[in-house]
């Protein structure tokens, strides 16, 4: 492992975040390997902290600096936008979203937490940059010291994981819907500009052409060279790179702050002393934008839900997701005349294809071999990433992935 990159001039990103207290130092080590965090490098930092009072204490947090020691992910992953994109939602949404269920009277201990506490981010050590350097930084608190745990992305979510993860989700969505129609001016202000659309696909053509020849390669070696799958496949890439590319989304039921990316890495849980799964926390919002919910809750489904869980329940999920979206909408005096629960059918139906094949392209990242990664993120590129092309696991996941979506109709749309 390479080391551990300095954070310079680190008091003024947290400072303002202590309650009048003051930075005396910190150390950090490297929080994550790779393979687990792709878009960024992710380091467990302990700050020491000078109370008012004189006292000190450790503050553990997390530090997320852009893809500094790696070229290609710099380029695919394009900072600019996606460090901007990930501030605004601790800056501006995360405090808005409290802000708005308390006015409409929801108690302290019924609001959704699902965002990590937030310390402070900059895009670059000069206060006028215009544009996210390599000195970008943002903190947050590191949730597995309070009893949130990561995902193993090996090991799907069970029943009742994904149960507690779609009705903290369903909140997650209706929260900045009700947002936008409570407050359109705070939202076209403060929100809007910074989860517009994204495109994953600024990266050299070489590269492209590797991740779509192992795509059309795994969905081969899955379905045993069934040309109409490996043609639907061909369709659904081209379909997912014209979504990537397309106008925003406008203004309709189902749009809201999507995630975009939201996988296994990308939640922590917290148990109570049985093993259930009582709290979630969202994070790694650098892709997310302005788009239909119905991507989120696909492609949370397809890549990290047990697949036997999926084909027993999918229905159940959906249903339960609507429900607690409904619910949330209500909480705030939404009028949710026009949510039926046919019309968010639809919505899901419509959006799913391009979430399936979304899904399948992540699962050699999802499910690749540890054997595979190199000890330092600077030496991840799309040679490693397709060493797992064709692996065992790859292979069966991907063709239950797609069984499933035939099963529920979601492979096409109707």
């Amino acid at each position: 492992m390479a080391d551990v990159p300095r954070i310079a001039d680190l008091a003024p990103v947290i400072e303002p975040h202590l309650n009048g207290g003051k930075l005396v130092s910190y150390t950090s080590r490297y929080l994550t390997k790779p393979g687990e965090n792709y878009g960024s490098v992710m380091l467990a930092i302990t700050a020491n902290v000078e109370k008012p009072n004189g006292e000190t204490e450790d503050i553990p947090l997390i530090a997320k600096l852009p893809p500094i020691t790696n070229d290609l992910f710099w380029t695919l992953f394009q900072p600019d936008r996606t460090c901007r994109t990930e501030n605004a939602v601790y800056k501006y949404l995360s405090s808005a979203i409290r802000d708005l269920q308390l006015e409409a009277g929801i108690p302290e201990g019924e609001l959704f937490e699902g965002f990590p506490k937030y310390y402070g981010s900059r895009i670059s050590l000069n206060p006028d940059a215009e544009q996210v350097d390599r000195d970008a930084v943002l903190l947050q608190e590191n949730l597995q010291t309070s009893g949130f745990k990561a995902g193993n992305r090996h090991v799907m979510f069970n029943y009742q994981q994904t149960k507690c993860i779609l009705v903290e989700l369903a909140k997650y969505h209706a929260l900045p819907i009700a947002l936008r129609l409570k407050r359109p001016e705070y939202f076209d202000k403060n929100i809007r500009p910074y989860f517009r659309r994204f495109n994953m696909n600024n990266m050299p053509p070489e590269v492209k052409e590797t991740m779509d020849r192992d795509m059309i390669k795994d969905v081969s070696l899955a379905t045993d060279n069934n040309e109409n799958y490996i043609n639907r496949f061909v369709e659904l890439m081209k379909e997912y790179d014209e979504f990537l590319t397309q106008d925003d989304a406008k203004d309709d039921l189902y749009t809201t702050i999507v995630h975009c990316d939201l996988w296994i890495n990308n939640l922590m849980l917290k148990y109570d002393e049985n093993g259930v799964a009582q709290k979630v926390k969202f994070v790694d919002f650098q892709i997310a934008q302005y788009e239909s919910l119905a991507h989120d809750i696909i492609f949370l489904l397809f890549s990290s839900v047990e697949i036997p869980v999926l084909d027993q329940h999918m229905d159940e999920f959906l249903i339960l997701y609507y429900n607690a979206f409904v619910d949330c909408l209500k909480s705030l005096n939404v009028s949710t005349d026009k949510y039926s629960l046919l019309g968010f059918m639809k919505e899901i139906h419509r959006s799913a294809p391009v979430e399936i094949c979304h899904a399948t392209f992540m699962t050699k990242i999802i499910l690749a071999d540890n054997s595979t990664m190199p000890d330092d993120f600077k030496d991840m590129n799309m040679e490693v990433m397709s060493k797992n092309v064709g692996g065992k696991k790859i292979k069966e996941k991907i063709a239950a992935m797609i069984r499933l979506a035939e099963k529920y109709r979601l492979l096409y749309k109707d």
